[in-house]
């Protein structure tokens, strides 16, 4: 199994479905051909040219409702001068496994493929069909993937629950071991910043130049720019942290929730990638992407423009988050939405979260399971509205050394999984799936 699934996800990692343009077709083809040699008859439904969404599904008895595997299928763009090794090589160096999808996402496509060939070779009549999707365009919004599916084949993907990204992964907390599980992520509330200035020669400096202002304007959006919101998914997932640590770590968690003293716990934090994750989810978001202004270096434009990546928490809306940035960015920028997705919450209070926790202990008898709100958004956002419940469920087990911080390899350099890990968090995958399933 491990094998099978190794070679999978190497396959898949040498295939560029970097987005946009996205491309996904080779890769759903290849997850096709994989399933098809063992009976299934996957799905391919396009969204367009070549943007290709795969769907296949394990019957059961329809007893009960059916569980949803998913993984979108497309990548962020990478910068090979800036690798270790190339990004689509799969090059495997003292037991990692490089390249750009390792963990955001092909891994999870690689596992849930191999879970339904396993679960297919047992022979045992499950209670509830397993469907996988591996889909087109998360990291552009969703709209020719999930949303495409549950929009136009909702019965296709319709589903009790579903397991996705972000989540099961090692969290190395002191000498606890965390495996946080999403029940809850942010929304997206992409915007456009834009000031406008009078043109004249670059020779003459003037003191509305839209170049200046608007890199003045953006210049205080720094990463706590905006308030804090304690949130009950937060607040879950910092008592089961809580509960791990020494009681000075112990006593300081708790902290985080009050705003007036939040940041200043965070600058505590001797981690400096975990308090920037932390910062991320105690409130909604804005960094700047994308600067466009200008044609020529002897003219001063007569505008400039910024896009912005905003992330809404759980009880926010678009207009929160569009007042906050606002008032930070001042009254001479105006701001325009580009695109919104809403956040999505989901209880820990369930059956199948159990199912989840149980099978991270088994999988590492050490670990502490514990729900998670994530900073980004994922596909649940559009499976959500045919009202499943979904859960970042994606194992991967991290050693100790070399400390490797998750949250730093989605979207960054060198994006790695052990092989090891890799291979447990399918152990764990399919312990789950069978459990719930059988």
């Amino acid at each position: 199994m491990q094998k099978e699934a190794l070679e999978l996800f190497r396959a898949l990692l040498r295939i560029d479905t970097t987005n946009p343009p996205g491309n996904e077709y080779d890769a759903a083809v290849l997850l096709a051909d994989t399933l098809a040699a063992d009976g299934f008859e996957p799905k391919l439904i396009d969204a367009g040219p070549r943007r290709t969404n795969l769907v296949v599904r394990l019957k059961g008895t329809g007893k009960k409702p059916p569980l949803l595997l998913t993984a979108h299928l497309d990548v962020v763009p990478a910068e090979p001068s800036r690798w270790k090794h190339p990004p689509f090589g799969a090059v495997i160096d003292d037991g990692w496994l490089y390249g750009r999808g390792t963990v955001d996402m092909k891994n999870m496509a690689a596992m849930s493929a191999t879970v339904l060939r396993v679960l297919k070779r047992e022979g045992k009549l499950l209670e509830r069909d397993v469907i996988f999707a591996a889909v087109a365009d998360e990291e552009a919004g969703c709209a020719l993937g999930s949303q495409y599916l549950v929009d136009h084949h909702p019965e296709e993907v319709r589903a009790e629950y579903a397991l996705g990204e972000i989540g099961g992964f090692t969290l190395q907390m002191g000498s606890a071991r965390l495996y946080p599980i999403q029940v809850a992520q942010k929304g997206m509330v992409w915007m456009k910043a834009r000031v406008e200035g009078t043109p004249g020669h670059g020779s003459m400096p003037r003191e509305d130049n839209a170049v200046v202002g608007l890199a003045a304007a953006l210049a205080k959006l720094v990463p706590d720019a905006l308030p804090v919101h304690p949130t009950p998914a937060l607040a879950s997932f910092l008592e089961g942290m809580a509960a791990t640590q020494p009681f000075l770590t112990r006593t300081l968690l708790p902290l985080l929730l009050q705003p007036k003293l939040a940041d200043r716990v965070l600058g505590l934090f001797p981690d400096r990638s975990t308090a920037r994750a932390m910062s991320a989810v105690l409130r909604n978001t804005a960094t700047p992407t994308v600067l466009r202004a200008g044609s020529k270096t002897n003219v001063i434009p007569s505008h400039a423009e910024a896009e912005i990546d905003g992330r809404s928490l759980p009880g926010q809306r678009v207009e929160d988050v569009l007042r906050e940035v606002q008032e930070v960015l001042g009254p001479k920028v105006t701001l325009e939405v580009l695109r919104s997705l809403e956040p999505v919450e989901a209880s820990h209070a369930t059956p199948m979260f159990q199912v989840l926790c149980d099978a991270i202990r088994r999988m590492d008898p050490a670990g502490v399971p514990v729900p998670y709100l994530i900073p980004g958004f994922t596909d649940a956002a559009a499976f959500a509205r045919l009202g499943t419940t979904y859960y970042g469920f994606a194992p991967i087990v991290f050693p100790p050394t070399p400390k490797v911080a998750f949250s730093e390899l989605f979207h960054g350099d060198d994006e790695r999984i052990p092989v090891e890990g890799f291979e447990r968090g399918l152990g764990a995958l399919l312990d789950a799936v069978r459990t719930w399933c059988a």
